[in-house]
């Protein structure tokens, strides 16, 4: 178990292009903000859910400290949460991450103002990446100058590690096509 990182589940969207609650989506039987909390607790000796309305059973729930802000608005929330610790975020879409892919990018710790993200065919994937401690401010920085982009936390920092990782475990689920596709491809 994994005490030295804070596991986050960044569930505060609006879903708007979706047009219903992402974390009630279900996959199995399960939804999809309880499938990922259950895999994190694989992980993680602790695991919050930022932001949304919902908590998984066991799951504690922190408001996003700027509410609208989007995902930076739940690093900023996490990271204060943390105490010092690094911390992996996970979006709520992102419902099929293994616990393996998460222990390879929470793997080694990230320090400082450091961050360690996955990336899918070369292309950086912001919401599934562990932060450390050091990126409050430039999270801060940006959402004080207008600025929510995750990735553009990302282009902030200068010590990133990616960490090529597999598309399939890394399905973003946005809209209801997504959902449909998702279900109709993996038979969930």
């Amino acid at each position: 178990m994994i005490t030295h990182t804070l596991g986050a589940i960044l569930a505060g969207g609006s879903s708007t292009r979706m047009g219903r609650e992402k974390g009630a989506l279900t996959l199995r039987g399960t939804s999809f903000l309880n499938r990922i909390h259950e895999t994190m607790t694989q992980v993680f000796g602790e695991v919050i859910v930022c932001g949304g309305s919902t908590v998984p059973p066991g799951g504690v729930l922190i408001p996003d400290a700027r509410p609208g802000e989007g995902p930076v608005g739940g690093l900023l929330s996490a990271l204060r949460v943390a105490g010092g610790r690094p911390v992996f975020v996970i979006a709520l879409d992102t419902p099929l991450v293994t616990v393996e892919i998460i222990r390879s990018i929470v793997e080694p710790q990230a320090e400082g103002c450091a961050v360690r993200i996955a990336a899918v065919a070369g292309e950086d994937q912001p919401l599934v990446g562990v932060y450390g401690p050091g990126v409050a401010p430039v999270a801060r920085a940006r959402l004080e100058a207008g600025r929510r982009s995750m990735l553009g936390v990302v282009d902030d920092v200068g010590d990133v590690t990616r960490v090529a990782t597999d598309r399939d475990s890394l399905i973003n689920v946005n809209t209801t096509q997504d959902y449909e596709e998702l279900i109709e491809r993996y038979g969930l």
